[in-house]
């Protein structure tokens, strides 16, 4: 099945979703974070946290957290569910994200990621996310660089 075959619901994420949210972000990140991390999301101004979620088991499937400083975004973390992987839900969250970037008439998206991860790094750059940097060693655990992508946005300004 795919994200187009599995009815999808993109919604805020509330306290009540944490523990899957921690479950599947011990799943795939090397450094996940802690509960308490995205408790606090919760409660930041310029933060929006989401949830994907299917409809028919009401399961949350993925998540995104991005911020929103005037007119720059930064991506903070985007996970799917390993049961959900390669399903287009983290392209559909990335969609949600540029979107919400349009009505907020945002003009650039950061993000970092680690020079290792090449699926993360093809995934951005389909949507003409650009290096413009690196952080030397980053990341801990292994040691490791983190790229900085960019994507500018057509300016809204009038």
């Amino acid at each position: 099945m795919t994200a187009e075959e599995i009815k999808l619901y993109i919604r805020k994420a509330k306290t009540s979703d944490i523990e899957t949210i921690t479950r599947i972000e011990n799943q795939q990140f090397l450094h996940p974070w802690k509960k308490h991390q995205f408790t606090s999301e919760l409660t930041h101004d310029i933060s929006y946290f989401y949830v994907c979620e299917d409809v028919s088991t009401k399961e949350v499937v993925g998540y995104i957290i991005f911020w929103i400083i005037e007119e720059t975004m930064e991506l903070h973390t985007i996970a799917v569910s390993k049961k959900y992987k390669q399903k287009g839900i983290g392209k559909r969250l990335f969609l949600f994200m540029m979107e919400t970037a349009k009505k907020k008439k945002v003009e650039e998206i950061f993000l970092e990621v680690r020079c290792s991860n090449t699926e993360a790094i093809a995934f951005y750059e389909s949507f003409h996310f650009q290096q413009v940097g690196v952080r030397k060693d980053y990341y801990s655990s292994p040691p490791e660089d983190a790229l900085i992508y960019k994507l500018t946005l057509p300016s809204h300004k009038r």
